[in-house]
């Protein structure tokens, strides 16, 4: 249960990645491995990369071609040697505890494939104690976002990987395939992930394909539940997680 693959896209986010290793590495359970696949950055991503593999993070690197996040989660996927999968985008962070108290669930409750949590969003970090700093601007809330999640290895096997031709919500439609395909999972009253918002995320981009990709998950979905004569996912039920995590 503690064989752990960590999976990092990364595309010119070479300032933050210090950071998001960092706070894996100060999990009180250890990761097999942290696979980075760099989407062809230019800003010293290698570099850094080489100096935290020398002070001993459990880092491999792999190149991609794509500059979709989908894609380079499914080269990691195909790469990664852990039971449990995990995410974590390289201008994120993880938590303190986050990976213990996702791996005891999972080992309480075999037959849950996934865990989830809330998200806490922030603009400025505390480089010290790498969490959100006094005077970020900061929200909490249940999002749909690989980050906050660990899966086991056979839900990717069961339902398959990433759709590729999303380039955004890939993670939407991920969570609705899981749903659809009846496989266990819990979003634990926890944050699981510090989010950063910055100018240079894709999010923050004003590009008119994170609606269409949107609407085209959701479409994708009510399509193969009709198709099985199943009916549509009640969206009301997750109103109940749009709150502040305790």
């Amino acid at each position: 249960m503690n064989n752990v693959s960590v999976i990092m896209p990364t595309v010119n986010m070479g300032r933050f990645l210090t950071d998001a290793v960092a706070s894996i590495a100060r999990q009180d359970r250890k990761v097999a491995e942290i696979i980075i696949v760099d989407s062809a950055s230019t800003d010293g991503t290698a570099d850094i990369v080489t100096r935290l593999v020398k002070d001993g993070a459990p880092i491999r690197m792999i190149e991609s071609d794509s500059k979709a996040p989908g894609t380079a989660r499914n080269e990691g996927i195909a790469k990664a040697g852990g039971d449990i999968i995990a995410f974590l985008d390289a201008d994120d962070l993880w938590p303190e505890r986050k990976l213990a108290r996702q791996l005891d669930y999972l080992q309480a409750f075999a037959t849950s494939g996934m865990v989830s949590g809330f998200v806490r969003f922030f603009d400025v970090l505390d480089r010290a104690g790498l969490a959100p700093a006094e005077n970020s601007r900061i929200e909490t809330l249940f999002h749909v976002h690989v980050g906050a999640c660990l899966y086991r290895r056979e839900v990717f096997e069961r339902i398959g990987t990433f759709d590729e031709s999303l380039l955004y919500s890939e993670d939407v439609d991920l969570l609705l395939r899981v749903r659809e395909a009846g496989i266990g999972f819990t979003i634990l009253r926890g944050i699981m992930l510090y989010y950063r918002r910055h100018e240079n995320s894709m999010m923050a981009s004003k590009n008119p394909r994170k609606t269409a990709d949107f609407r085209r998950a959701i479409a994708m979905s009510l399509a193969r539940r009709r198709a099985n004569g199943k009916p549509p996912i009640d969206y009301d039920r997750f109103e109940t997680f749009l709150e502040a995590a305790p």
